[in-house]
């Protein structure tokens, strides 16, 4: 409408009764400032007012956002950005990309300070308000503001206040019933990310502040959001693109970290808030799959916010994703956000309790409360990425950080032996997982824990390995894999020095001899590397005894025995040609209990079984 004869029938309305612009009789009236307060104020309350009317004029109402930043006088609901924080409710620290582009605007305002005298008469306070002088002031977080003139800035900057609250320019930025609106409003903030000029200093600046209110704009309008997400993945794949199609050259957006470290939160906040709606996941995943090829030396840098938002994304969405397309990419992301220091905290945190929630206990054991509470379960591909990165975690690949060796050992044994149940129960061929990954689960918590100085240390590991065990069908890992865990665990025994893990040993020693033996001896083939398997664990068990008999190690040693001579001779323990061999192990492991008197009662049973199978 014509704006002359609008702004009349408004006034004429009562709209503007209470104007936040007032005169003392003190005030020149008529004066610059107060022309430029009261255009500013009523230009504002119209733009509220009539969203639908604006057209060519969003980019100047953008340009009079960015000004008002400038000087600190937005309102911080709209001023402040939405960041991470940790555990403990704290933001953040601003990284070190952050910093610099602050500072880069801080030099800029102390430059153009430094020549406001001889300056032309440009700039938007200076149209607006009629000043000819400026100045730099600090506000309390140390950052550079530009004041307009020195002798009137508190007064005006108070106003400046009143209006931009006044004008409620969150309402104006953010929800809107009308989906139009809300494209066109996100179009002119998108373009803000790459301006036809990007060599004033304070581009990166406002780049990220426009970022900001469009991440607003279309995480308050979710219900258009799969009319707004793509337009973030179009502007975001185009600054993610070499400036040379099909050459290796950098991409644009790596000019500007601090504009790539907030693209990369913008992607992480739009998978938390908007990932349960099923037509944006395709986009979604197209746009975290653009972090995966961002360089290491950026996301290293960026590791605690990188680590924190997937953290989120991961809690709150992996009953999301249902195909193993999506678990690739955020196990990627992970892998890659844990591989700073920053960043590794966060990502353990959130794999540990995405397990305690989706997973029951391998013990059986269920809170209290438990069988009233409906918990999304971990799917297949979930329960392998899982198992892969806390093989990372078990095996100090990140930067041989072993902090948490002991944690991520009792999360690994909760998936695998989850992964195992739910395989029995499926009763299908499906792999629960691969062979790989098995072996050097089962190598990495003997050989770094198992073998700790740590008695406690170790007995966790031998009691995570049975448990391992107890979840593996025999027949699912091929002998070559079996002989060579026997192998590893004769050739490396824990020291007898540390005799709370030689004596954690045992218990795993003779899981190995009952799961094993009746399987592996069926071949005779196998005989030969079962029998040096068996006469290295007689001599071990022959050290224990004569390490004292008043001690844990040597009750410990007598029992484990007498229990694997009593199991493997009971009748129907293994048949065929396992037979013979069987009773050959429970002799031999017989004859150390014999050297040193504590046999007991298993001699006769072995006896009067022997006999049973020969006849």
């Amino acid at each position: 409408p014509p704006i002359s004869k609008y702004f009349l029938a408004k006034l004429k309305s009562g709209q503007f009764k209470n104007p936040v612009v007032h005169f003392g009789p003190e005030d020149v009236v008529g004066s610059a400032a107060h022309r430029g307060l009261m255009s500013l104020d009523c230009a504002l309350m119209l733009c509220k007012s009539n969203l639908s009317a604006i057209n060519e004029s969003w980019q100047d109402l953008l340009d009079v956002i960015f000004a008002l930043r400038e000087v600190d006088v937005l309102p911080s609901r709209i001023a402040e950005f939405d960041d991470f924080a940790d555990s403990q409710g704290n933001p953040l620290p601003p990284s070190k990309f952050a910093i610099s582009s602050q500072h880069k605007v801080r030099e800029y305002n102390q430059s153009i300070s430094s020549t406001s005298n001889s300056a032309s008469n440009d700039g938007f306070w200076r149209s607006l308000f009629g000043f000819g002088s400026k100045s730099v002031i600090r506000d309390a977080n140390n950052t550079d503001k530009i004041d307009v003139d020195v002798t009137k800035t508190s007064d005006l900057l108070e106003c400046l206040k009143k209006i931009a609250n006044h004008a409620q320019l969150d309402q104006i930025i953010m929800k809107h019933p009308n989906n139009n609106i809300a494209k066109r409003i996100l179009s002119k903030l998108i373009d803000c990310l790459l301006p036809a000029e990007i060599d004033d200093p304070r581009f990166e600046h406002n780049s990220v502040f426009a970022l900001e209110l469009a991440a607003r704009l279309l995480i308050s309008n979710n219900s258009n959001s799969t009319d707004l997400f793509p337009m973030f993945l179009s502007k975001f794949e185009e600054l993610f693109a070499p400036k040379t199609p099909g050459s290796e050259d950098s991409s644009l957006v790596l000019k500007f970290p601090y504009l790539l470290e907030r693209i990369v939160v913008t992607i992480m906040r739009a998978c938390i808030h908007l990932y349960d709606i099923v037509e944006l996941r395709i986009h979604l995943q197209k746009s975290l799959k653009l972090i995966e090829d961002l360089p290491s030396s950026f996301t290293r840098t960026i590791g605690d916010r990188l680590g924190c938002g997937l953290a989120i994304v991961l809690r709150g969405c992996f009953y999301l994703f249902e195909t193993s397309d999506e678990w690739s990419t955020i196990k990627t992301l992970l892998d890659i956000a844990a591989q700073d220091k920053s960043g590794r905290g966060f990502v353990f945190d959130g794999i540990a309790s995405v397990i305690d929630y989706a997973l029951p206990s391998p013990d059986g054991e269920e809170d209290e409360g438990a069988e009233n509470k409906i918990e999304p379960m971990l799917s297949h591909d979930g329960a392998e990425a899982m198992t892969t990165l806390l093989l990372n975690f078990l095996h100090g690949s990140y930067e041989n950080d072993l902090t948490y060796k002991i944690p991520s050992m009792m999360c690994m044994k909760k998936v695998y032996g989850c992964l195992q149940g739910a395989r029995t129960l499926s009763n299908t061929s499906h792999d629960h997982l691969q062979l790989i990954d098995w072996e050097k689960m089962v190598t990495t918590i003997y050989n770094d824990v198992c073998l700790s100085d740590d008695g406690l240390i170790a007995k966790n590991g031998f009691e995570s390995l049975k448990r391992v065990l107890l979840s593996t069908n025999v027949e699912s890992i091929p002998e070559e894999n079996w002989f060579i865990l026997l192998d590893m665990v004769s050739g490396r025994p824990p020291c007898i020095a540390v005799q709370q893990a030689r004596t954690s040993s045992l218990g795993f020693i003779e899981r190995l001899f009952l799961m094993l033996m009746p399987y592996l001896s069926k071949k005779k083939e196998n005989w030969v590397k079962l029998e040096e398997f068996t006469i290295t664990m007689a001599s071990l068990a022959r050290q224990n005894l004569r390490a004292g008999r008043a001690t844990e190690l040597f009750e410990t040693t007598v029992h484990t025995l007498t229990n694997i001579a009593n199991v493997m001779s009971m009748t129907g323990y293994v048949d065929g040609e396992g037979v013979n061999f069987c009773a050959w192990v429970s002799e031999t492991l017989l004859d150390e209990l014999e050297r040193v008197g504590a046999c007991g009662g298993v001699h006769a049973m072995m006896v009067a079984a022997h006999a049973q199978n020969l006849s």
